[in-house]
């Protein structure tokens, strides 16, 4: 099973030192289908330095199905599912009785404490213990509702404002008790508390403070895990913070209420009898349900768009674009096509909407698609095209930009096409729903609650004329389950334009549901821009003039927005003494009229401007002292805000998390309004670049601390000077959080000589104690003054350490001048994508479990798994898709999906304690058999293989074993890898697509074993196996494509396989598959070849390859290169021999076949030589004659003898002779021809003298002088032409010699034999095609063959043919002798090389050979001959037995394992082997091996 245990729950590796268990079950509720879910405690720890430290918490709702997987120990011992409980089991929760106790303990405890507060006197003491008291009962999960019940909370509240500091402070502490178990108390009491009496109408700065400091006391962002260090947040006012902070208790109030809609009810419906009473009870708890999932959305889009508009991310919203005014060019605004192509080409993104211009093929002019990518080729855009329903290629200029489109921000780096570009997540394109959805329905009820009630009148007239089907009143509770048409939603949307305030127009405006049902549906006109734009740019132009603060209202400008610019135009005319003035008097009036805004003054360096505007003019600036009193008095609130400001962000964005989590497990889409808003502005960056000291928060350096300051003190001149050994010398920056690098330089000087550093090595690290990650090494110039060390980072470090490893001229100590840093400022994504990626992962991980457990269980749930799979995966991608701005944040959620989900499934269904039986491979096998019953449509197993084919498409699609860039690490010393390596996922390191492989490669391996037992004697054994590949390698494609790791999982099974074999069944499966390659060549070669022929030889030869590299190689190679040769000498097809060889040349280890082919060509190259040789004799006796002719007789007689040499020369026949290295060529002794001269015609034996003079003169001259000349050996192997009457027979040398002695009228049998010398095997099977019926010889009589005299009639009187009469191809034959010869060789050099390493214990593999081959040799021990590859292929087969190993780091070496090998298979004789038992055994010697 996938995943650690710990104390028998699931431990989730989050990341490398980040670990997540289940620690405690808080409570569970019923969910509107009916199902039990149980909220979670888990704990997140991480590991440094081995100790687990920083412990954080994430509450999670989870199935009672995953809780039982994940966590069987907060629910006691996993029951059946008839014996699973519905709630809590009792060794859990208490229960009734302790329940009854302790709820009265609750009321006596309240009652004293009413008791003591009711008293005058001063008991705070007193009190403050029963609070205690009260705390412990409140962190006890099972009680929450007894605090309800009691009472509790009201006295919580009273507490909260009571006079005493202690008295609150241990009211806030129990508070949060409570609110660890149930956010909605805490929620409570503190809305109650802003709610109290009107308390927000009459309100004033220090009562808001007040109650601000009592939520603070009860809230942190601590609590979320959330940090936003480094971060710039807004400075909100004490009034808005207010309001935001009553909005989100709101919603948290809320939230609690929802998810205890169903609980409330759930007792009551599971005693409830079917009945009328029943199904009505059950429609009102789903109308509840329904009317607070709304009240909720309403409170969280409330939320949303006040944070978004006081953190200040409304005004970087741009208004939707509509495809109608684009404001994209055309082709008409272009004089030329070049140049309207080079605009389109800049302009067009993937994802973006076009229109055809003209018709092309398939497309016509104004079909409309989606832009997908484009390439080099031609066409090179492709689009997917609505009216075709798939993509087509087009050019540049035959498109048009129509706007955005609704491009999939895809999870996976995939280009889209083919296999593997997400085939079953996307659906085809559907047609526009008439009706709105839920959520676009909601948003627009968000804005119609927003209008007066008269003006909502107006909107349920509106909809009772457009929905002819309702009559009278439409209340809530209708119009929360309205279904309203898109042309109804456009007229409401049309009404709200024009009368919702300006504080919601812009809201409106840039809305999902604006854009998609108003503007799309052509109701967008350039007013709607004008009015967008006019809230936008909404901002206060500070004149010199203040008359504006005469009539000062608080509500009436945001004059906090208007500090920022204030401070920033008197920093930029710090000289001119009377604009500083205006700005300082400015200021005062503000911060008079209102502390609030003296509070963000303190927030923004106010006190640092008026520091230099009093240096700059020293006293003579009025009510500078003042307004720096007045700052520093609000500097204890300013720390306030800032705390309620990240509380509440924290808080929020824990919210937001926890709704993608809940839709997640519901799969059902997000309601809430503007959720895509507060998405877009947590992911997107930013592109504005910070400098120096804004990107790093501190600066260590190894030595001479006082003078750190001298690097960041921007003067060139000064610098930091180190003091140690040399290489020892560093600069640790401790970055900002978020805060990625995009150029880190340093100043240096060359004057420094050799304290001016040479070579710098950069490292990142995530702490102190671990800064091992290597980034960048630089070599510095002796002439440079700013060196860059890191340019364009992808990923944020925290500590960047700069290490001098070596100073110029071989110097010591260094010297540095000062370092600057460019990086983007620091934005949200990198909290919130830790966040949103930490909970995907975790909820993932527990699903992933879940699912593992029910396979191994039942293995016919992994049919199911897809349908699992792909309904999340799916979920994921409509999510991105609706609400991720970007790709990045895209492929950040998908890869963390997929990490979560697929790496432990596939580990889980790949890996077993036997490999056979792991699920995957019963399913891959399952596949195979139902092959031949799956192509036929609509039967069982082709929904079975379709299901298998849909689960495989699936989980090959990523391979989530590619690490990022940034993440891999430098090799490291043996100790520290070894300390790393402990705290390493080993998830990470397990490759989804691998396992996958390592699986399909064990499926391979027993097919083919299976097949090569069963049918390895079978006539068409061959033909079999050539079927068996292609099937396997059909079904291969079909499951995973042709990915190249499953290319090689294909190969390993089959050589694995085919290494099993016992070494007698091996060499008759090396003999079947070189007679077949043997056969195809010769039928392609004849007459009747065709293409289907070779197309079987092609299919054979790509198995072929699986024996390169194996034992049985060399056994293949021998039986090849003897059909080889008998081919090539009978003039076989060069070419096809050639293209074959080239095909198949890695399974022959000697490289037999390739020398023979290279033994041809140069033989050929031989013959020219040898004519020219020839004629080259020829001329020098003519010359000689010309130069001794003197007389007139004298030349006579010469032309006499050149006629008769001229003559001679007509009459000689053609020849050539091939010249064979007996090296390559298997050419047994039998077949030698000693004296050519006894069986041939003098002219063909004058020819082949002349041929071996010349090859002796040419050894001569061209061997070396210590090397031995080679000499002819003549054999009857060959071909030759014979002219026999109008027939040209091609026959073999000896058939030649055979037909020649036909020149009498019989020849006997029995002379043949004694004048050749030849076996009777050898001449019969020369014989055979010429004494066959028909044929040109007969035997009348026992031993006397004569000439057939029909066949010499028919030869002269017939037509001109060409008669084949080679002997036909005698294939060996693999009899147990030869089977015994060869295994007791190879059991000899097994011994020996066991002999050998059992007394050097340790050699190089180079040492092993020599030292056997010299064994071999010596006196005393067998006689088997055998090449290196013969003693290379025995050691490797040793090693595969266990009898010795390779050395993990030194391969070459070789070890002796003392531990005796398993039992050899078949054929492989196990026997000791000592020096006694070495005997001479001369009939063992085989030359042929």
């Amino acid at each position: 099973m996938v995943g650690e245990r710990r104390n028998g729950n699931m431990l989730v590796q989050l990341g490398p030192r980040l670990q997540a268990y289940p620690e405690e079950l808080i409570r569970q509720r019923r969910t509107h289908d009916g199902q039990t879910e149980y909220l979670i405690r888990w704990c997140l720890v991480t590991i440094d330095d081995g100790s687990k430290v920083k412990p954080e918490n994430i509450l999670m709702w989870m199935s009672t199905e995953d809780v039982y997987a994940n966590c069987p120990t907060l629910l006691g011992k996993r029951k059946t599912d008839a014996q699973r409980p519905l709630q809590f089991p009792a060794d859990v929760t208490f229960d009734e009785v302790e329940l009854s106790d302790m709820k009265e303990d609750v009321k006596n405890l309240v009652c004293r404490a009413r008791k003591q507060m009711a008293k005058k006197s001063d008991l705070s003491i007193s009190i403050t213990h029963t609070i205690h008291v009260l705390s412990a009962y409140a962190s006890i999960g099972s009680l929450v509702g007894v605090f309800k019940e009691t009472g509790a909370l009201n006295l919580l509240m009273e507490l909260l404002c009571n006079k005493e500091t202690q008295t609150r402070r241990s009211a806030g502490k129990m508070l949060r008790a409570l609110a660890s178990h149930d956010a909605g108390s805490r929620a409570y009491v503190l809305l109650s508390l802003s709610q109290q009496d009107g308390i927000e109408q009459h309100m004033d700065f220090d009562n808001r403070y007040t109650l601000l400091e009592l939520f603070a006391e009860t809230t942190s962002s601590e609590e979320h895990g959330i940090s936003f260090e480094g971060i710039h947040l807004p400075q909100i006012p004490g009034k808005l913070l207010f309001s935001l902070v009553k909005r989100y208790l709101c919603v948290t109030s809320l939230m609690d209420k929802l998810n205890t809609a169903w609980a409330e009810s759930s007792s009551d419906r599971q005693d409830a009898s079917p009945s009328p009473a029943s199904s009505s009870t059950a429609h009102q708890t789903e109308l509840l349900r329904v009317q607070r999932e709304f009240d909720f959305t309403m409170a969280m889009a409330n939320l949303i768009s006040e944070l978004v508009r006081v953190m200040g991310w409304d005004r970087n919203r741009q208004p939707p674009e509509v495809s109608t005014g684009n404001g994209f060019k055309t082709r008409s605004d272009f004089a030329s096509r070049s140049a309207y192509v080079e605009y389109v080409q800049d302009n067009l993104k993937s994802g973006m909407m076009v229109r055809m211009l003209e018709d092309y093929e398939e497309v016509s002019a104004g079909d409309e698609g989606e832009f997908r990518y484009s390439n080099d080729g031609s066409p090179p855009v492709q689009v997917y095209w609505n009216s075709l329903s798939r993509t087509y290629w087009v050019h540049w200029h035959m498109v048009e930009i129509l706007g955005s489109g609704s491009m999939s921000q895809t999870f996976f780096s995939k280009p889209p096409g083919g296999l593997y570009s997400l085939p079953y997540l996307l659906e085809g394109l559907q047609s526009e729903p008439v009706a709105l959805s839920r959520a676009e329905w909601w948003e627009i009820l968000f804005f119609i609650k927003k209008l007066e009630p008269k003006q909502q009148q107006e909107v349920n007239s509106i909809l009772l004329q457009s929905l002819e089907d309702q009559d009278g009143e439409l209340d809530d509770s209708f119009l929360i389950s309205l279904s309203v048409p898109g042309e109804v939603a456009k007229k409401l949307l049309h009404y709200l334009k024009q009368k919702l305030p300006s504080s919601c127009l812009s809201d409106l405006l840039c809305s999902h549901a604006f854009c998609k049902h108003y503007l799309r549906r052509g109701g967008g006109c350039l007013e709607d821009e004008e009015l967008l734009g006019e809230d936008r740019n909404v901002s206060v132009f500070i004149k010199t003039d203040w008359c504006f603060l005469d009539n000062y209202q608080e509500d009436v400008l945001p004059w906090h927005e208007s500090i920022e610019p204030c401070l920033s135009s008197m920093t930029a005319f710090i000289n001119d003494r009377e604009v500083v003035q205006l700005f300082i008097r400015f200021l005062y009036r503000l911060a008079s009229l209102n502390k609030d805004y003296a509070v963000v003054m303190c927030r923004l360096g106010t006190k640092e401007a008026l520091v230099k505007a009093l240096d700059k003019h020293s006293t003579n600036l009025l009510l500078v002292t003042e307004l720096r009193d007045l700052i520093t008095d609000c500097e204890k609130y300013a720390s306030l805000y800032k705390k309620m400001t990240t509380s509440v962000l924290a808080g929020c964005i824990q919210m937001v998390l926890g709704q993608i989590e809940e839709h997640r497990r519901s799969h059902q889409p997000i309601n809430i309004p503007f959720f895509d808003v507060f998405l877009r502005n947590l992911c997107q960056g930013s592109s504005v670049e910070l400098k120096e000291d804004k990107c790093w928060e501190k600066v260590e350096v190894s030595s001479n601390h006082h003078r750190a300051n001298k690097l960041t003190d921007k003067n060139p001149k000064t610098y930091w000077e180190s003091n140690g050994c040399t290489g020892s010398h560093f600069i640790n920056i401790y970055m900002h959080k978020g805060v990625v690098i995009r150029q880190l330089a340093i100043l240096v000087a060359s004057e420094d000589s050799s304290y001016m550093p040479a070579r710098i090595l950069v490292l990142g690290g995530d702490d102190p104690t671990n800064i091992n990650t290597e980034l960048n090494t630089v070599n510095v110039t002796p002439s440079a003054n700013r060196v860059v060390l890191l340019e364009n980072m992808t990923r944020f470090w925290s500590i960047i350490q700069i290490r001098i490893k070596r100073c110029q001229q071989g110097g010591i100590d260094t010297r540095v001048h000062g370092f600057e840093v460019l990086g983007p400022k620091p934005t949200f994504w990198p909290v919130f994508k830790e966040q949103l990626c930490c909970r995907t992962y975790l909820f993932y991980s527990t699903k992933a479990h879940t699912w593992c457990q029910e396979v191994t269980e039942d293995k016919m749930q992994l049919l199911q798994l897809f349908n699992k799979l792909n309904s999340a995966l799916r979920h994921e991608q409509m999510f991105a898709d609706r609400f991720l701005p970007d790709a990045e944040a895209a492929e950040a959620l998908g890869r963390t999906c997929w990490e979560a989900l697929i790496t432990p499934i596939v580990h889980s269904i790949t890996l077993s304690e036997c490999s056979a039986s792991s699920p995957l491979s019963w399913l891959l096998s399952e596949y195979l058999d139902n092959a031949e019953l799956a192509r036929r449509c609509k039967t069982r197993a082709a929904i079975f293989n379709s299901r298998v084919r849909r689960l495989t498409h699936l989980l090959v699609h990523v391979d989530t074993s590619r690490l990022d860039s940034e993440e891999l690490k430098p090799p490291v010393k043996s100790s520290e890898s070894e300390s790393a390596s402990a705290t390493n996922d080993n998830s990470t390191l397990f490759s989804s697509i691998a396992g996958i492989a390592l699986c399909w490669q064990g499926v391979v391996q027993r097919q083919v074993k299976k097949f090569l037992e069963s049918s390895c004697s079978l006539p068409d054994f061959v033909e079999r196996y050539r079927t068996l590949y292609l099937r396997l390698k059909n079904a291969m494609e079909e499951l995973f494509g042709q990915q190249t790791a499953f290319v090689l999982a294909l190969r390993h099974g089959f050589s694995a396989a085919l290494l099993q074999l016992s070494i007698l069944r091996a060499m008759h499966v090396s003999e079947r598959f070189a007679q077949y390659i043997d056969q195809m060549i010769q039928a392609s070669g004849a007459a009747a070849g065709s293409v289907e022929t070779l197309e079987r030889l092609q299919q054979f030869l790509e198995p072929m390859l699986f024996l390169s590299g194996l034992e049985l190689a060399n056994t293949f190679e021998h039986f090849y290169r003897y059909y080889l040769g008998d081919r090539l000498l009978a003039q076989g097809n060069v070419w096809l021999e050639s293209a074959v060889i080239d095909q198949i040349g890695s399974c022959f280890p000697s490289r037999f076949p390739q020398q023979m082919l290279k033994n041809l060509s140069e033989s050929a190259e031989l013959q020219q030589e040898f004519h020219l040789y020839r004629l080259q004799q020829l001329d020098r006796r003519l010359q000689e004659h010309d130069q001794v002719s003197r007389t007139w007789k004298h030349k006579s007689t010469c032309s006499r003898m050149m006629e008769e040499e001229w003559l001679e020369s007509e009459e000689e026949a053609e020849l050539q002779v091939l010249v064979l290295s007996p090296r390559c060529w298997a050419v047994s002794s039998l077949c030698f021809l000693d004296e050519p001269t006894k069986y041939f015609p003098g002219e063909l034996c004058s020819y082949l003298n002349q041929f071996t003079q010349f090859y002796t003169h040419s050894q001569s001259i061209y061997g070396l002088s210590h090397s031995k000349p080679r000499r002819l050996q003549w054999t009857w192997l060959g071909h030759a032409e014979l002219q026999f009457g109008c027939w040209t027979l091609h026959v073999s040398t000896l058939q030649m010699y055979i037909l020649l002695q036909f020149n009498s009228q019989e020849v006997r049998v029995d002379a043949l034999l004694q004048t050749t010398g030849l076996s009777a095997a050898v001449l019969l099977h020369a014989l055979t095609p010429l004494i066959r019926e028909g044929g040109l010889l007969t035997c009348s009589e026992p031993g006397v063959l004569q000439l057939n005299q029909r066949a010499v009639s028919r030869s002269l009187d017939g037509v001109p043919a060409s008669v084949q009469l080679l002997p036909r191809q005698t294939y060996l034959n693999v009899d147990e002798d030869a089977a015994g010869t060869l295994e007791r060789k190879r059991n000899y050099i097994y011994c020996l090389i066991v002999h050998i390493m059992k007394q050097e214990k340790e050699m190089h593999i180079d040492n092993l050979v020599f030292k056997k081959q010299e064994a071999s040799r010596s006196p005393g021990t067998g006689r088997f001959s055998c090449s290196t590859s013969d003693v290379l292929s025995c050691i490797m087969h040793v090693i595969s037995k266990g009898c010795i190993r390779r050395n993990e780091d030194n391969p070459h070496i070789v070890e002796f394992l003392p531990e005796d090998p398993s039992t050899p298979q078949k054929g492989q004789a196990q026997f000791s082997f000592s020096r006694t038992e070495i005997r001479k055994d001369p009939a063992a010697t085989d030359s042929r091996f």
